[in-house]
């Protein structure tokens, strides 16, 4: 084992435990079939999604419900980050932001903050301000790299992403191509999706959870490990977030 690899061992274990204790998919399809969201959480909590769900419950406003699950995603991001040796935990503390990128491009847009971003504790005081302001007062929060993109007429919030990202990679890392490749299919991804609004995501979003599984088992004892972890823990609880939010603003009804 060489040293650089010996740096992942404690993270690599980790990783392994906890991906060992994925939710079964057939537990959580029968979660999906529960009708409402009491009957919803009750199901998910028998499974290894219930940590995402302890602050959930029936009754809560949809925004304070998706509140709460971009804290569990903050908080999962952290935690794994905190697994990595010093040099690499910025790196991936930074994937906490992902969730806040659709809304930071449709910013860009000139379009109007998404009702949620108000009360957020991040965004609240950003989007609160006259869209000639928010730019600078991005530059004094945790989400500053993203100025240029705000302020630009047609600035790419996931490209702005993605070039902060790899300016925390170490330098003369052995790594970078394992998560060039990473880089590449998040970018063609939002490509994808951007070119299918109002379409079904399912295939692309399984398509690169099968290309991250893969990242997972083909490079352990790097950071390309905990990123493809982190992955695939972000479309895990994308499919969460839909069985949450049909049944909380929608009736009651056929699953």
């Amino acid at each position: 084992m060489s040293a650089d690899s010996g740096h992942f061992a404690y993270s690599q274990a980790r990783l392994q435990a906890r991906f060992g204790q994925a939710a079964d998919p057939a537990d959580l399809q029968r979660a999906h079939a529960a009708r409402d969201l009491a009957g919803f959480l009750s199901a998910v909590r028998t499974t290894a999604q219930r940590r995402y769900t302890t602050r959930l419950a029936p009754g809560m406003d949809p925004h304070e419900l998706e509140r709460h699950l971009r804290y569990e995603w903050r908080a999962l991001v952290d935690e794994v980050a905190r697994w990595q040796p010093t040099p690499w935990q910025e790196a991936i503390r930074w994937m906490r932001w992902l969730p806040y990128l659709p809304a930071l491009q449709k910013l860009t847009r000139g379009g109007r903050p998404p009702a949620w971003a108000r009360a957020d504790p991040v965004l609240g005081r950003i989007v609160a301000l006259d869209p000639a302001l928010r730019g600078a007062a991005l530059a004094a929060s945790p989400l500053q790299p993203f100025r240029l993109a705000l302020e630009a007429d047609a600035g790419d919030v996931t490209a702005a992403w993605l070039a902060h990202w790899r300016a925390l990679w170490p330098a003369g890392n052995r790594h970078a191509r394992a998560l060039d490749l990473i880089a590449r299919d998040v970018a063609l991804l939002d490509a994808k999706l951007r070119e299918a609004v109002g379409g079904d995501s399912r295939d692309l979003h399984r398509a690169l959870s099968l290309r991250l599984l893969r990242t997972f088992r083909r490079h352990p004892l790097s950071p390309a490990a905990a990123v493809a972890y982190l992955g695939l823990e972000a479309l895990g609880l994308l499919g969460l977030r839909g069985g949450v939010m049909r049944r909380a603003v929608v009736a009651p009804g056929p699953a």
